[in-house]
């Protein structure tokens, strides 16, 4: 199946929201959300919250996606504010800041013998994204009483939009000034899919990205003034390369070690006998899939036998699939009414 360029993709989602939103206004022109009618209906709210992220992609794969939703979960917290336009439509503007983990050896743990194969790339990254998001949100329920105060106890809602985000994919590594001090370091200037060394190697990618974010919400009437809002929603991102890793062949590690030493370390873990994120010992699980999946002998250990048992280098890095990731929020949102009286000039 062919897939839509990034910038296409958006337009016609963000087309197909809007002539949904304006044809489920009946009689738009006199009773629609910019009719005069509507402004007893028209309100605004700020809200702060915050809840879980989970990431999706080659490092977390979608055919698996339940596992995705238990398995290296991070958190978010956010900042919003909506501009209700009737009782049933409403544009929201949202910061999020959202914190996202991937990690081969721990996801591998679900099933050692299914998953082996990710146990022996023993890739990790975090990334910690910065989020701002233009949204639609559609209540699915009418609303009977008018006005913020007339709000029901409890709305359904669904959300749409279109934003952009900043990102910085990192690992763990020992750090070369300091041995025996491991730390965080960014990826995308250390070349670890070969940009710039490998002939097949993918462009440099960009630290800005574009979202889409899509969702479904419960909003709670606590009093005249405050709601608690529940929703989940997913971020899909037209792009591949959150979690550094995507459809590239290994780069040459010698090659590699003359231009970026430490990409050289962390392109292909897979000769590591700890974990460099969580420190934990691999060489039971690797002596385990060598001989009883691989049939190798002997077993040997990921110091000695990983980039051997891996295969290196007939293997690309990741898949070509787009990296998403989804959040859990639950934001408290104070209503700010609109009828609010000058006093007179005198």
């Amino acid at each position: 199946m062919k897939l839509l360029k990034p910038k296409r993709l958006m337009y016609s989602i963000l087309l197909c929201f809007s002539v949904v939103i304006l044809f489920t206004q009946e009689n738009f022109a006199q009773s629609g959300i910019f009719s005069k009618k509507n402004k007893l209906n028209q309100y605004s709210t700020v809200g702060i919250g915050g809840g879980t992220s989970h990431y999706f992609g080659d490092l977390s794969p979608y055919g698996y996606f339940y596992y995705g939703l238990i398995t290296n979960v991070r958190w978010n917290a956010t900042i919003n504010y909506t501009r209700q336009f009737s009782s049933q439509v409403g544009v929201r503007a949202s910061f999020s800041w959202v914190r996202i983990l991937g990690d081969d050896y721990t996801y591998s743990q679900h099933n050692l013998a299914k998953f082996y194969q990710p146990f022996l790339r023993n890739l990790h990254f975090r990334n910690d994204i910065k989020e701002f998001t233009l949204t639609g949100v559609y209540n699915l329920l009418p609303q009977y009483s008018k006005g913020p105060q007339g709000r029901s106890a409890l709305m359904p809602y669904a959300f749409l939009g279109l934003g952009f985000y900043g990102h910085a994919p990192k690992a763990k590594v020992e750090d070369p000034a300091n041995p025996g001090v491991v730390k965080w370091t960014t990826l995308k200037d250390k070349q670890t899919s070969g940009q710039g060394v490998s002939p097949n190697a993918p462009k440099t990618y960009s630290l800005i990205q574009p979202v889409v974010p899509v969702g479904l919400g419960l909003k709670v009437k606590i009093n005249e003034k405050f709601d608690l809002n529940f929703e989940g929603g997913l971020r899909i991102t037209p792009f591949d390369y959150l979690d550094d890793v995507g459809k590239a062949p290994f780069p040459d590690l010698t090659t590699l070690a003359g231009v970026s030493p430490l990409g050289a370390i962390l392109s292909n873990r897979a000769g590591e006998d700890f974990t460099a994120r969580t420190g934990a010992n691999r060489i039971a699980d690797f002596q385990y899939v060598s001989t009883n999946i691989l049939f190798r002998t002997p077993a040997g250990t990921p110091s000695s036998d990983g980039i051997a048992a891996f295969g290196y280098p007939n293997y690309d890095r990741g898949t070509g699939r787009w990296d998403s990731y989804f959040v859990t929020q639950i934001t408290l949102s104070y209503v700010i009414t609109s009828q609010i009286k000058c006093p007179p000039i005198k």
